[in-house]
């Protein structure tokens, strides 16, 4: 039976056609690097590869949380051992004021002094993360201390809420970067504390002064706790940026088997198509050349 001439050249013309979008197909992943172009290329490949980029999307996602957590972290740290310097300043007049060789003269004008770490201490409570205030709770856009006389003494207001700011690390697990700051500041008694010593210092009183001594070495020793609480938060998260770290190299170890394209065996498969297409258009070629004299030989 013979076949066609018509069938016969069409079936030629589908074969170049194809060895055509072969070559192309292969220059593309030469060129890209890229085993996957298009869906057809490898259906199951695709479909491996898309699970494993949402699940590197969501570790990127949380690394990005965890280096806000970092900044936030950090800047806390540093806020709080300012806090604790001037802690340490005011009991350090605090005690000097306390002996009986001082006169009521000094300590008016160290009471003047204390009233400016009041001031100092309250700025320093109001420290924002770029636009954010990092000890107001949920309330990220309001100042969270007001410095208010409360008809005894000079203090603050805390006009942030009580929730702490937490982060997404992972699944179903968060971590706390911004304590509020009536827990971190408030209830440590230090705007009081300076407070009273202010007014101890204006009255000339040397058993308030004392007094104040004893309180503001409560407030040290609450403010240590918190800057204690904050590194352990810090090597918590660093932790976990070291897991994430390592599942992220490892889907992108994953990712490469199924999208990376092997170049030796493209370039391989390459050179293959390329002579075989060339030898299809050289036979292609002859075909066309012959005549009906040449069937009849």
């Amino acid at each position: 039976m013979r076949v066609a001439t018509r069938s016969f050249y069409i079936g030629i013309q589908e074969r170049i056609l194809k060895l055509s979008e072969d070559l192309k197909r292969l220059n593309e992943k030469i060129s890209s690097g890229k085993n996957l172009s298009r869906p057809s290329d490898d259906p199951l490949s695709l479909i491996g590869s898309l699970g494993l980029r949402v699940s590197l999307s969501q570790i990127q996602q949380y690394q990005r949380n965890l280096d806000r957590g970092e900044s936030w972290l950090n800047l806390s740290e540093s806020v709080l051992s300012e806090i604790l310097q001037i802690v340490e300043r005011a009991q350090e007049l605090a005690i000097q004021m306390a002996s009986d060789t001082q006169t009521s003269q000094t300590r008016n004008y160290t009471a003047i002094e204390v009233g400016h770490l009041l001031d100092q201490a309250i700025s320093l409570g109001n420290t924002r993360l770029g636009s954010i205030y990092i000890f107001s709770g949920y309330k990220t856009d309001t100042p969270p201390f007001e410095k208010i006389n409360n008809g005894e003494i000079e203090t603050a207001r805390y006009n942030g809420d009580n929730h702490d700011f937490r982060i997404v690390i992972g699944k179903d697990e968060t971590l706390t970067v911004g304590k509020n700051g009536k827990k971190v500041l408030l209830d440590s008694h230090i705007f009081d504390s300076l407070g009273n010593l202010k007014k101890a210092l204006e009255m000339n009183n040397r058993s308030e002064i004392a007094e104040a001594i004893e309180q503001l070495k409560e407030v040290q020793d609450y403010l240590n706790n918190e800057i204690s609480d904050i590194g352990g938060r810090a090597n918590r998260l660093e932790g976990r940026k070291e897991v994430l770290g390592q599942l992220e190299f490892d889907i992108q170890e994953r990712l490469s088997t199924f999208e990376d394209a092997d170049y030796t065996k493209v370039i391989i498969d390459l050179r293959q198509k390329e002579i075989i297409y060339q030898a299809v258009l050289l036979s292609s070629n002859r075909i066309a050349a012959l005549t009906i004299l040449d069937y009849m030989r």
